[in-house]
């Protein structure tokens, strides 16, 4: 067992080096932010009362010299952090990519949506929000020039920093559990618009649309309540903050105006210390505003977070040879990962290289569970797979990928080119092999006549009939000469010609010294096997050759005894046909 870890922290941690320059920056901004301060204090109390118009003049390029260092300083305090955000993307995107791939695998699915979270902690780093947390630290320093004017100055300045601190928090622990329930309920309205919108046919055709429609418009309502309860709470908050800012930053002026005509302070004091109270409470008043943001923020960490640590990246496997001679079988009990009970039991078999085994039976029997374990995707709790004498789990999985060719059921393609998708997304795409499998998936022609040929976008704008895609994913099953080809019905949306030249797919992989699973209920495909496993209830009941498995028997099953019964009626008919041909 491999340890856990989290590539998420990792990534944070790596972004260090980038967070102290950002913290360099903000030190220097911060001290120089009291440049400002500094010329009102001068300007009030020594350029008023010398009428030195020179010493007006020195003190404003000075100034403006400040403000300009400032700004550029800012700006590169933003761009490393708008960097930052741009690396950290970079560097956990794939391995979240790969850790949800993996979830997905072993059966757990989940409402979280990891590339929202990814881009939101890329904006939450670009944006605004770490800059004040950088110049909170700061606040003391300001503090403590308001006391060095005077300790009443500091002792407000303080007392306001302390008010607006603990109104954010209380604040936070009133807002939190809403702001959780919002967020709940707009996914379940979220996940209802999605597959109402991904199953539009179905939808439409059985006249699910009004009810549909106001049941996401239910579940807009209850998410549009309860982000309303979270909004009133934050206005009510924002607008509470904003008073008492206005009301100490009155005060304050307020205050140093009394220190004035006491005698205690001067003018520029009481100009210098409202400047000061505003800069001090800064970080405070940005916080507040994007403290939903951070909230967001740490709730997506966390999440990506634990679905690295959860679903880790496998320690690399040593490379082994391309298989090529043998599968041998034997699973006492296997299931999806996360079923309660097994779903398949009892199988045994051994095949060589050029072998074709059709797996027939009813449907729930546990066919393509066994094609799931088969091609590597699911490993039985109870038993084993081999390829050449080595257990399928001790491959690499991207290894052993390359070696297996797998047709699902419900086939899908990916957003890209048709020579994308048949070669599997390689990097290094080989062209003649590109053809060599369309040409023997019998799709070529097929994606010469599309606008643009194997160059042609699939996904939004673009439609292929269920047949087409089908053949296309064969070819993508076929991609490379892979030792083991696993079809799970293969031929369900094929019409004639699609189920001629899956006949002569699966002939020609025989021939190339591959091993075919076939998982079937169509007679058809039979005659291209030469062994037949049957599977009853998730067990198996017969292997052997297909003779001898469908041979006409009193105890036969009904299927197998349809199924004999059809393929002879085929054979009979060949003769027939290819006479009519001639």
């Amino acid at each position: 067992m491999f340890q856990k870890r989290s590539t998420v922290t990792s990534a944070w941690r790596k972004l260090r080096s980038g967070f102290v320059a950002v913290g360099f920056f903000s030190m220097v901004l911060n001290l120089l932010m009291l440049a400002g301060p500094l010329y009102m204090l001068q300007v009030y109390d020594r350029v008023l009362t010398s009428q030195n118009m020179d010493t007006l003049i020195a003190l404003s390029i000075l100034l403006g010299g400040v403000f300009l260092v400032t700004g550029l300083l800012d700006l590169i305090r933003m761009r490393i952090l708008s960097r930052l955000g741009a690396r950290f993307e970079l560097q956990i995107g794939a391995p979240i990519l790969q850790s949800s791939i993996r979830r997905r695998v072993q059966g757990k699915a989940s409402a979280d949506t990891p590339a929202a979270d990814v881009n939101g902690l890329r904006d939450f780093i670009s944006g605004p929000t770490p800059v004040a947390f950088f110049d909170a630290p700061w606040i003391p320093l300001y503090l403590g020039v308001l006391y060095i004017l005077h300790p009443y100055l500091g002792a407000l300045g303080l007392a306001g920093a302390l008010l607006l601190t603990l109104m954010a928090l209380v604040n936070n622990a009133r807002a939190a559990d809403v702001m959780q329930e919002a967020s709940d309920a707009r996914a379940r309205s979220d996940r209802l618009f999605t597959s109402s919108e991904q199953n539009a046919d179905l939808v439409h055709a059985m006249g699910m649309t009004g009810d549909l429609t106001r049941r996401w418009t239910a579940l807009q309502h209850d998410a549009h309540h309860l982000k309303s309860r979270v909004s009133d709470r934050l206005a009510s908050f924002s607008v509470m903050s904003k008073t008492v800012r206005m009301a100490l930053q009155s005060g304050m002026l307020g205050l140093g105006a009394a220190l004035a005509i006491t005698g205690q302070a001067t003018a520029g004091v009481m100009i210098a210390a409202t400047i000061v109270l505003a800069r001090a409470l800064a970080p405070i008043d940005q916080l507040i505003g994007q403290w939903r943001t951070f909230l967001a923020a740490r709730g997506s960490y966390k999440t990506l977070r634990a679905l690295s640590e959860t679903y880790p990246e496998p320690p690399r496997r040593l490379a082994l040879p391309r298989p090529q001679v043998s599968l041998n079988a034997t699973i006492a009990q296997a299931g999806p990962p996360l079923a309660q009970t097994a779903t398949i039991g009892g199988i045994e078999f051994a095949l060589q290289a050029g072998d074709v085994l059709a797996v027939i039976g009813h449907s729930g029997s546990g066919k393509s569970t066994l094609a799931k374990m088969l091609a590597g995707i699911w490993m039985p709790q109870r038993g084993v797979i081999r390829l050449d004498g080595t257990p399928m789990a001790k491959w690499d999985p991207e290894e052993l990928g390359r070696f297996v060719g797998y047709l699902p059921q419900d086939v899908q393609l990916f957003d890209g080119t048709v020579r994308d998708n048949i070669a599997r997304f390689s990097t290094t795409i080989d062209d003649g092999k590109v053809l060599a499998a369309a040409v023997a998936a019998d799709v070529h022609d097929l994606i010469s006549s599309l606008p643009d040929g194997y160059a042609t976008e699939l996904g939004t704008g673009f439609h292929l009939s269920g047949g087409q895609r089908q053949r296309i994913a064969l070819a993508r099953a076929l991609y490379d000469d892979p030792f083991v080809l696993v079809l799970d019905e293969p031929n369900s949306d094929l019409d004639a010609q699609g189920e001629l030249a899956l006949r002569t797919v699966i002939r020609g992989a025989s021939g190339r010294g591959a091993i075919t699973f076939v998982m079937t209920h169509r007679p058809s495909t039979l005659e291209a096997v030469n062994k037949v496993l049957t599977l009853t209830r998730g067990t198996q009941t017969g292997f052997g050759d297909k003779d001898d498995i469908l041979r006409p028997r009193q105890q036969a099953t009904p299927m197998t005894q349809t199924a004999t019964a059809q393929l002879a009626a085929r054979r009979a008919q060949r003769p027939a046909e290819r006479g009519a041909t001639q």
